[in-house]
């Protein structure tokens, strides 16, 4: 059954009640948006309008959804509070005081923060800890390619990975799978 279709409590359809606080039209149900750490987040629009109007039922939003739910409603409802809010988007009264720290806060900042806070504790260490990459090894077309960046001289066996991956390529369009030297 269409969104659109169902009957609402009040029996009128659902988008067509005379409160109800339009987000989205149908044609865009879902927008990414660009952060400025160049960083991007996907946003369900039909379930941030569903969330606004107070229709979340045993689902929740993801952090930047009520970031950008919540500074919808602080645009439009001027006079609703931070705890309102919160239970209507079904998120901490205290994540959105951490997101929204004043009444101008733009909605970009709260963005990044709704961001950093899906992270947890645990995660931002495991991810400081990880020891680095290990470099390619001489003799490979990764090595090549890093000689190349770095701006190193290029070994005789990097040269050598290199000319043979080029050959794979031509033969098999991909350099995976292209030959190896050893010394």
């Amino acid at each position: 059954m269409k969104l659109q279709n169902r009957p609402s409590h009040r029996g009128v359809p659902v988008g067509r009640e005379r409160d109800w606080i339009p987000v989205t039209t149908l044609s865009v149900p879902t927008v990414w948006m660009a952060t400025p750490d160049g960083l991007v987040c996907c946003l369900d629009l039909v379930a941030v309008e569903l969330a606004v109007n107070g229709r979340r039922n045993g689902w929740k939003l993801t952090a930047p959804e009520a970031a950008y739910a919540a500074d919808l409603l602080r645009q439009r409802c001027q006079g609703i509070e931070h705890h309102t809010i919160a239970k209507l988007l079904g998120v901490d009264y205290r994540a959105l005081d951490r997101w929204f720290p004043s009444a101008d806060t733009p909605l970009h900042d709260a963005l990044s923060r709704a961001r950093d806070q899906g992270l947890t504790e645990a995660a931002r260490k495991a991810a400081l800890k990880a020891p680095p990459k290990p470099l390619a090894r001489c003799g490979t077309y990764q090595a090549a390619r890093r000689h190349k960046r770095n701006r190193e001289p290029v070994d005789e066996l990097c040269r050598k990975a290199r000319r043979a991956a080029d050959r794979h390529y031509k033969q098999h369009k991909t350099y995976i799978g292209a030959p190896e030297f050893f010394e």
